[in-house]
């Protein structure tokens, strides 16, 4: 429901608000929110909501939420939060938007806060777990432990909003298996939705000096999207939407190395189409003709087209085959494949 319209067909306005780096109580090792964007502040909220509304179609017909994003909101000095919260509250009220969300840190949920964030029209809040190995986190410098995510997420589904997690693969101390570990303990959890962000390296962070050292190397390309694949998939299985993969791409933050791209997520969505291909063409040769959702053709074709490149296969459309899944022609139901059905051939 949106605004009390089923409008099925149109996506949510999201309206950020950068509060970068406010009510963050430590300075993780891979971050460094200031080189993003200054606060907004609370006084400017209504203006810039506004604004953005203005310059989008259809923005009647559509939910408006606003979204509280960078530092940690719930973390916000309190006199500051009331403010930004005062706002929300009159921008709901006045039926600018439908709800409010924002992201914070685990450690910085309670019951309090997100009885005073419900009030103020709050339907949903993201935590940044980052990962659920403690070893892990120890080594970021997080200053919070998994156990921390696990009472979090329950607050706020107590609280009656939409959960939302936010993990980040190829932190350090990491492997194949912590990262397992941690989408599988996520999973676990029901999210609503999940943000995968592959850890990048950030000029002016420690992780950076720990890299010009030598003691940590960032994932590279292909095993970023492997593993970004693989949690794609458990989260899917388990009814969580995943609603990005991959680092935003400011242009005033300076990436040193990490598997950075502006197109990461569609990287992932070729890889299983890739994956999946491959394994109808070992079934069924490689003189197969694929048929996918018209929708789908792109990530079938992959990146620049090499999917369809290296591995020269010809296809067709559907327009009756589900979302994701690719069929090859004339066959039967073993010659159909959606993503979970190649999660064994990841990781």
């Amino acid at each position: 429901m949106q605004g009390g319209i089923e409008i099925a067909e149109l996506s949510p306005i999201v309206i950020p608000v950068f509060v970068s780096h406010l009510g963050c109580p430590h300075r993780c090792i891979f971050c460094d929110q200031r080189q993003f964007s200054e606060p907004v502040l609370p006084e400017d909220i209504p203006d810039l909501v506004r604004a953005f509304i203005a310059g989008c179609k259809r923005s009647h017909d559509r939910k408006r939420l606003v979204a509280f994003y960078g530092g940690s909101f719930t973390g916000i000095d309190s006199l500051l939060l009331k403010r930004y919260l005062a706002k929300a509250r009159e921008l709901v009220e006045q039926g600018i938007v439908h709800g409010v969300k924002a992201s914070t840190r685990p450690d910085m949920v309670t019951y309090e806060l997100l009885s005073m964030c419900k009030k103020a029209g709050f339907v949903e809040m993201e935590i940044g777990a980052q990962s659920m190995d403690d070893t892990v986190l120890h080594a970021c410098r997080r200053g919070h432990g998994s156990a921390d995510t696990v009472r979090a997420a329950r607050i706020i589904k107590d609280a009656g909003m939409r959960l939302g997690i936010q993990i980040m693969p190829g932190l350090p101390g990491e492997d194949r298996k912590s990262f397992r570990h941690t989408v599988e303990e996520v999973a676990s959890l029901h999210p609503d939705v999940v943000r995968i962000y592959p850890t990048v390296i950030i000029k002016g962070t420690a992780l950076e000096q720990l890299y010009r050292l030598g003691d940590y190397r960032p994932l590279d390309l292909e095993e970023a999207l492997d593993r970004c694949l693989f949690g794609y998939i458990r989260f899917s299985q388990e009814g969580c939407r995943v609603l990005r993969m991959g680092i935003p791409q400011p242009e005033n933050v300076s990436i040193v190395a990490g598997p950075s791209h502006p197109s990461f997520g569609f990287l992932v969505k070729a890889r299983a189409y890739r994956i999946m291909a491959e394994v109808l063409m070992e079934r069924y040769g490689t003189d197969v003709r694929f048929e996918v959702h018209p929708l789908d053709i792109p990530e079938l074709l992959g990146y620049k087209r090499e999917n369809i490149r290296d591995l020269c296969f010809s296809y067709s459309f559907d327009h009756c085959l589900p979302r994701g899944y690719i069929r090859v022609k004339g066959e039967s139901d073993k010659g159909c494949l959606q993503p979970r059905d190649i999660i064994e051939y990841i990781l």
